[in-house]
């Protein structure tokens, strides 16, 4: 074996080893955060105001479309605090405010607006990508076949199996890709940036 075939398997047994320790890391992460987020408010004296999904639940494996990749998947939403949000084939009056409002909550967490990502899941996942080009920075908008939804879709509801159904949530995934927090459509943007804004403050990741 050269050198260059030497390095790439050492390269590729590295690349396998971080992988199994963030397999088994992200749990003990999400505990940690929740526990982080939790016990500095109690000290405060300050309220959560969306719901904790706990324990936090690391996502699993999914594959989406986007108009930026043929794939867009788990790899795609770690890295960055992402607030994701579910829609029809269609964006209705209420869907775009819920938008409008996530675009208004990244931009209002100033310095750190860059560790926030913001993620559409729709099935017209095309057509959407077209109608909010305009407005999409830090957007993404992706979708997928009913098979392909059904994979993350499917993820999301067994985390909240336990909680009481919640139609037009935006939910929060951290950036280990841990789901650990959903915000009710009725709670004021000013509620999910105040809360946004103490994780992007009690940690370092993303």
């Amino acid at each position: 074996m050269n050198e260059q075939a030497e390095e790439s398997a050492r390269k590729l047994s590295r690349a396998k080893l971080l992988g199994l320790m963030g397999l088994y890391a992200a749990p003990l992460i999400a505990a940690w955060l929740w526990f982080a987020y939790v016990n500095s408010n109690e000290g405060a004296g300050v309220s959560v105001n969306g719901e904790l999904i706990h324990p936090a639940v690391p996502l699993e494996t999914f594959g989406l479309k986007s108009a930026e990749q043929p794939v867009w998947g788990l790899d795609d939403i770690r890295g960055k605090w992402s607030m994701v949000f579910f829609a029809n084939d269609s964006c209705d009056e209420a869907c775009e405010t819920v938008l409008y409002n996530m675009r208004q909550i990244r931009l209002s967490t100033g310095r750190r607006m860059e560790r926030v990502q913001r993620v559409l899941v729709t099935p017209a996942w095309e057509q959407m990508h077209q109608k909010l080009e305009g407005a999409s920075e830090g957007l993404f908008v992706v979708g997928g076949d009913n098979s392909e939804m059904v994979v993350l879709q499917s993820q999301f509801d067994a985390a909240q199996s336990e909680m009481t159904a919640c139609e037009g949530c935006v939910y929060l995934v951290d950036p280990f890709g841990n789901l650990m927090m959903r915000f009710p459509p009725d709670l004021p943007p000013a509620k999910i940036l105040k809360d946004l804004k103490h994780l992007l403050k009690i940690s370092r990741i993303g």
